[in-house]
């Protein structure tokens, strides 16, 4: 069950292009009206700082390089849960 209030539109709108705007796809005017709606709204500016952290976590995890022991077990749990083998 969701508890949270809904969102008011201009929120809704914002966030709708985030990945955009996390990304660095927008231009200089969206960019800029992200900013200007983050000044004044604290949820989505926590959510943009969370997002940003999350994303940043990602990429430093993508670097690393997983034991071999590890990868293999992780990968025979994914073609379990699938139920079938992945391919390369």
């Amino acid at each position: 069950m969701n508890t949270s209030a809904p969102r008011p539109a201009a929120c809704q709108q914002m966030l709708a292009g985030i990945a955009h705007y996390l990304d660095g796809e927008l231009d200089a005017v969206a960019c800029a009206e992200v900013e200007r709606h983050c000044e004044t709204c604290v949820s989505c500016a926590a959510l943009i700082d969370s997002l940003r952290l999350t994303v940043g976590l990602c990429r430093q995890a993508a670097a690393l390089t997983l034991p071999d022991d590890v990868r293999v077990r992780a990968r025979a749990r994914v073609e379990r849960l699938l139920g079938t083998p992945l391919t390369e």
